[in-house]
């Protein structure tokens, strides 16, 4: 990261809109996102401090919202400045063609850019056509480091909706780990379950760690045993 000696009168608000922006440090541009006015100077050291327990600005994108609302010196609205700045970068990577989903592979080279970074745990649903084609992505719930819940009912609510002919389970896990957990087994097991029994198969469940998955239906091999 880059350290910057900011004089009192050319704060970075002013350094910007001096054309300087490409000198900003990483400290003085999270500054900027809460606004600096007068207390530029103490934003920016507040702003270092951040940087410097994360690890760096790809830090950042591993912090929650309850971590930025126990940032001392953080109040509740520049904690959700700060973080709705993290999933505005997480969103602007979903453009683009919807892929077809049609492989443990292909879902997780999808979703792995998704996920990595999130400090707390998702549980998401992707509604597929009958060529494997997205038709919908949702995130069902949101928790804390610690876990989340979802009941294969909503879960497959949600699917119909959109009239999903199979659909796809995903979660991260926030400790960068993808090995499942019985509870993630037991879990797998009962949306199969409903799946075969609402006509609406269970493409697969991934679980998501920081570099890589765990795809249930290539683990227990659901295409060899039919």
């Amino acid at each position: 990261m880059r350290m910057m000696d900011l004089s009192p009168e050319l704060r970075p608000r002013e350094r910007l809109l001096a054309g300087q922006g490409d000198e900003l440090g990483d400290a003085e541009l999270l500054a900027l996102l809460w606004g600096t006015g007068r207390q530029g100077r103490n934003a920016v050291e507040l702003a270092q401090e951040i940087l410097s327990r994360a690890g760096g600005l790809a830090g950042l994108l591993s912090l929650g919202l309850n971590d930025w609302k126990e940032t001392p010196g953080l109040g509740p609205a520049r904690a959700c400045q700060l973080w709705a700045a993290q999933e505005i970068c997480r969103r602007s990577q979903r453009g683009g063609p919807r892929p077809r989903i049609t492989s443990p592979r292909a879902a997780g080279e999808y979703l792995l850019p998704r996920c990595q970074g999130l400090g707390e745990e998702r549980f998401g649903l992707l509604a597929l056509n009958a060529k494997g084609e997205l038709l919908a992505e949702r995130v069902m719930s949101q928790g804390t480091a610690t876990g989340t819940l979802v009941s294969p009912r909503e879960f497959f609510r949600e699917a119909l909706r959109y009239g999903a002919t199979s659909a796809l389970a995903y979660h991260n896990h926030p400790s960068g780990d993808p090995s499942p957990s019985r509870e993630d087994a037991l879990l797998t097991k009962r949306l199969r379950s409903a799946g075969e029994s609402l006509g609406v198969p269970l493409a697969d469940h991934l679980i998501l760690g920081r570099e890589a998955y765990h795809s249930f239906r290539a683990a227990e091999g659901w295409d060899a045993s039919g």
